[in-house]
């Protein structure tokens, strides 16, 4: 899951982009709006959360607000803020964003937040990801297979969690490093191949086939 979140370095900033990364998402923490505006022409992204408690200036996301509900339907948009800051958060919400939350962030809150705000969407996210015996639930992002729960990183959750979302179809390993890694992370597409190789080790099932094709991705299906 890639999620972007317009913000700076601030405290509170960065306190909420450590805790959306604790829920297996790549997260680019951008604060101009030029910035923006770029990275929205080069990725693709699930969620983005606009933060007003950053120093973009709140007219500034208020207006972003108004154009990305407009010109990206399909993006979900979080507001957050503290109390100071609920006057801009209502006029977000009135604007077309999708849901807020206030300051301290609980950790919990936010990832039922982020999970029912990506049910909400068009083309709507599975709660819990299966694949035969293989489970991935979006909420606790707990791994079982057989009614075992798996030992996985965060990275490889979220590895498995691209290639759980496209089963039956292959995906380019390019695709799936653009869904795992945020654009600070100076990480070559080559390292999805050690975690395809860990994931094929950790899920070994006779019903459970993760194939490489050479050249082209990965593929994750039942037998």
């Amino acid at each position: 899951m890639r999620i972007l979140q317009i913000g700076d370095a601030n405290i509170s900033s960065t306190r909420l982009a450590v805790a959306v990364r604790q829920l297996d998402c790549a997260v680019d923490v951008i604060g101009t709006v030029e910035g923006v505006n770029e990275a929205l022409r080069v990725a693709t992204y699930d969620l983005i959360i606009c933060d007003f408690d950053a120093s973009v200036g709140s007219a500034e996301l208020i207006v972003m607000v108004k154009k990305l509900r407009s010109g990206k339907p399909d993006i979900r948009l979080l507001v957050c803020g503290s109390r100071a800051a609920l006057d801009h958060i209502v006029t977000a919400l009135d604007l077309g964003a999708d849901d807020f939350i206030l300051r301290p962030i609980d950790g919990d809150e936010l990832r039922i937040r982020i999970s029912a705000l990506l049910a909400r969407k068009p083309q709507r996210e599975a709660v819990v990801l299966e694949c035969g015996p293989l489970r991935l639930d979006m909420v606790s992002r707990q791994v079982v297979l057989d009614g075992v729960a798996l030992d996985l990183t965060p990275r490889e959750r979220s590895v498995l969690q691209v290639l759980m979302r496209h089963r039956g179809h292959v995906v380019a390993k390019e695709d799936i490093a653009s869904r795992v890694f945020a654009m600070d992370e100076d990480v070559a597409p080559q390292a999805i191949e050690t975690y395809v190789h860990r994931l094929r080790r950790k899920t070994e099932h006779p019903r459970v086939n993760i194939k490489t094709l050479r050249g082209i991705g990965y593929l994750l299906d039942e037998v």
